[in-house]
């Protein structure tokens, strides 16, 4: 049987299995509905939630939200990533600042963010910027500075140019760590932008697990939090297919195709 037909066969299993469990626990502990919905409830309730548009209209702020916060954060990520490995200088001089901002609970910061930016879009945004910044920074750094020595001689030896250099030999080298940096970012910018939602947002994925929740909706949180996962897993395997597409050449991927 072929691998991948197997795998997709183990995985239905384990979801049909993880459902059963479900079910019967609801009926042999005689768990109220308010409290754990039976999964065909959940069910219905996320199809006429995609029917009627909410998850689309909610899914779409999530969405719009993410990408813009990922992609400035991963910016200015690799800038400083960039810059710092290029320059010990540099990278003292901004360390102390990054570090603070990273051990400082990034949930601690919205309220402050509120009463600098109100609620909405510019508090959100924020959030998830600092959110993606520092893995894809430190990835960065890590990936150029990993570049092996002999490599540098090569180019030196070719007569290559700084550009050159960069551009032919030490980005390819480092896109491993760079791509596993944003694939990082990328989980961080979404649940820093479901929290953000739940905080200082009026719309969202988030916005709509704060409304189930106060209105006791176990229904509407349990499809809500489905459809969040699904957003989640939709952008992170993104990440990956550009990974997979840019990294066809190293050997991880090789040797992965290999095994397939």
């Amino acid at each position: 049987m072929n691998r991948k037909v197997l795998i997709a066969i183990i995985s239905i299993l384990f979801l049909v299995l993880f459902l059963g469990f479900w079910k019967g626990y609801i009926i042999i502990r005689d768990v109220p509905g308010f409290i754990l919905p039976p999964p065909e409830a959940v069910g219905q309730r996320f199809i006429s939630l995609v029917a009627d548009g909410t998850f689309i209209r909610e899914g779409w702020v999530t969405l719009y939200t993410i990408l813009i916060g990922f992609s400035v954060g991963s910016i200015l990520g690799f800038a400083a990533g960039y810059f710092s490995a290029k320059s010990r200088t540099f990278e003292e001089v901004i360390s102390p600042y990054v570090m603070l901002i990273q051990a400082t609970p990034k949930v601690s910061l919205i309220p402050l963010f509120v009463i600098w930016f109100g609620l909405g879009m510019p508090s959100k945004l924020l959030l998830i910027v600092l959110s993606a910044f520092f893995p894809v920074m430190i990835n960065t750094i890590l990936g150029l500075r990993s570049v092996p020595e002999d490599y540098e001689n090569l180019m030196t030896i070719l007569g290559a140019s700084e550009r050159q250099a960069t551009l032919k030999m030490r980005l390819p080298m480092a896109t491993p760590l760079i791509m596993a940096g944003l694939k990082i970012a990328m989980v961080q910018s979404i649940i820093g932008a479901i929290v953000s939602e739940w905080m200082a947002g009026d719309r969202g994925f988030g916005y709509l697990l704060v409304y189930g929740s106060s209105l006791y909706d176990a229904n509407l949180l349990m499809a809500s939090i489905i459809a969040t996962t699904f957003l989640g897993l939709i952008l992170y395997w993104s990440i990956e297919l550009i990974e997979k597409k840019l990294l066809f050449w190293h050997e991880s991927k090789l040797a992965f195709t290999e095994g397939t």
